[in-house]
């Protein structure tokens, strides 16, 4: 069963995370979308592999506003492509090597943040539960 509010939760992160770098800076980066898949992952649970699903599906959400708003961006104000994509493209010679970079570049890196919070959460878990059994331990103690 698919936790949406994870999704929703990474959602809402990469749109205020990107929203202030864009006012802040008048740029779009990718850097958001990083942020709301590590969130999800963190959200969906300590196992890596629902981490990295949940980065994939939280990038894509993002994706489907970020893609037709940075159309219109870049045809209304003229932006820049979003970074790291500015750099890239002028290396490519073909629009199949423009699609392969875009595509990977906005799951991949995605899904790896996803994974990485799912790990952190897992980490937070084991460290939370070695806490409650030395209280418990001390508690013990001092009842005897």
């Amino acid at each position: 069963m698919t936790r949406w509010r994870a999704v929703v939760a990474g959602f809402v992160l990469a749109a205020c995370s990107e929203a202030l770098v864009f006012a802040w800076t008048g740029r779009v980066t990718l850097v958001g979308g990083l942020a709301g898949s590590a969130l999800a992952g963190y959200l969906a649970g300590g196992e890596p592999a629902d981490g990295a699903w949940y980065g994939l599906l939280t990038a894509m959400a993002w994706g489907i506003v970020l893609i037709p708003g940075l159309v219109v961006l870049s045809v209304l104000t003229d932006a820049p492509l979003p970074f790291p994509m500015e750099f890239l493209l002028p290396y490519l010679e073909t629009a199949g090597e423009a699609t392969v970079i875009i595509l990977l570049s906005a799951s991949l890196p995605n899904v790896a943040a996803g994974a990485i919070g799912s790990h952190a959460r897992r980490q937070d878990d084991q460290s939370n539960r070695s806490e409650r059994s030395s209280r418990t331990s001390n508690s013990d103690v001092e009842e005897a």
